[in-house]
């Protein structure tokens, strides 16, 4: 065993949590990241959800093999965000990192974030805080990365609070102050008492569950860091849970869900627009009608911001999705 692998009682305990479903082609990389990781003391925990291909069987024979991970099984299919839950309530660390059924973390991925978490911390007692990283992205029928996607609050200063909501929301394009980015679960990592104290995930998501337990964070004052570095390479892989309708209907479900919080800032119809602007952009012509209704809506200075980037009313054109977390 490696220096860096030896047990160490001021090192504390990280539980990594891995949510399956129908992923008999990649669960054995995912597994095998975690098992790979230079941090101990850990645990594997994995949250088979009621697949019906051999995702289950696979991790069972990688735990007979002596492979120490943990598997539990859904009896039914409850979604991904009943998984992590599940994962929440075994949990025995003290931090909890997600990793996703079809990707792979670098084998320091535990050592970094947990580091950049305890160095934030120093700057900021008492802060719930909430760490990704910078991503690699393999899209489908390719075998090497093709670009990067960074992660929020890479470098100081880093955002927190209820501008995280915004931002989330569709409501903050870009204040020009922090530096924005994705909050995908796929790269989080946070102490096991901040997921739970703010409720763990809302079961309803399908899709976006981390989405939406960032905005109640962030409604409760929470920082939002990353390592500013690509700790996980993402395969995007085309699944059922991932159709473009579904996508759609829980960006829809975050919006209606917070739709006080936006109503208050006078952004609700702005932002449902907006919402639906993001999902036709790429598909048809309609996402322009949208951007339009959405420019309508919106309070007229954080419309401009929000869909020309600039003071003047230039030419509408497409913005990237503000927080994909796929």
């Amino acid at each position: 065993m490696s220096a860096s692998r030896e047990p160490d009682a001021r090192r504390p305990f990280i539980t990594v949590g891995i949510t399956c479903y129908e992923a008999e082609d990649t669960i054995r990389r995912a597994v095998e990241s975690a098992l790979g990781q230079t941090w101990t003391p850990r645990e594997v925990i994995i949250v088979d959800d009621a697949s019906t291909d051999r995702s289950a069987a696979i991790v069972e024979a990688m735990r007979r093999t002596g492979a120490e991970i943990r598997l539990i099984r859904h009896s039914e299919n409850r979604g991904v965000a009943e998984a992590r839950n599940t994962v929440l309530a075994h949990a025995r660390g003290a931090f909890i990192a997600f990793f996703d059924d079809d990707d792979e973390s670098t084998p320091d991925r535990l050592e970094q974030q947990y580091r950049r978490i305890v160095e934030y911390e120093q700057r900021r007692p008492g802060a719930p805080v909430f760490c990704y990283a910078n991503r690699r992205v393999v899209q489908p029928g390719e075998q090497e990365p093709t670009f990067e996607r960074p992660g929020i609050g890479r470098v100081p200063p880093e955002p927190s609070g209820s501008i995280v909501a915004d931002y989330v929301l569709g409501v903050l394009r870009d204040d020009g102050k922090h530096s924005w980015g994705m909050l995908g679960s796929c790269t989080l990592m946070a102490r096991t008492d901040a997921f739970r104290t703010f409720g763990g995930f809302d079961g309803r998501f399908r899709r976006r569950a981390e989405l939406d337990l960032a905005v109640r964070a962030a409604f409760a004052g929470a920082h939002f860091i990353s390592v500013d570095a690509p700790l996980v390479t993402q395969y995007l892989t085309p699944t059922a849970d991932k159709a473009s309708n579904t996508l759609l209907r829980y960006r829809l479900l975050l919006v209606e869900k917070h739709r006080d919080y936006l109503k208050q800032k006078r952004c609700y119809a702005g932002a449902w627009c907006y919402v639906h602007a993001q999902f036709h952009r790429s598909r048809h012509g309609r996402w322009r009608l949208w951007y339009l209704v959405a420019l309508v809506l919106f309070p007229w200075r954080v419309s401009l911001r929000r869909i020309t980037g600039s003071s003047v009313v230039g030419r509408l054109r497409p913005v990237p999705e503000w927080t994909a977390s796929v």
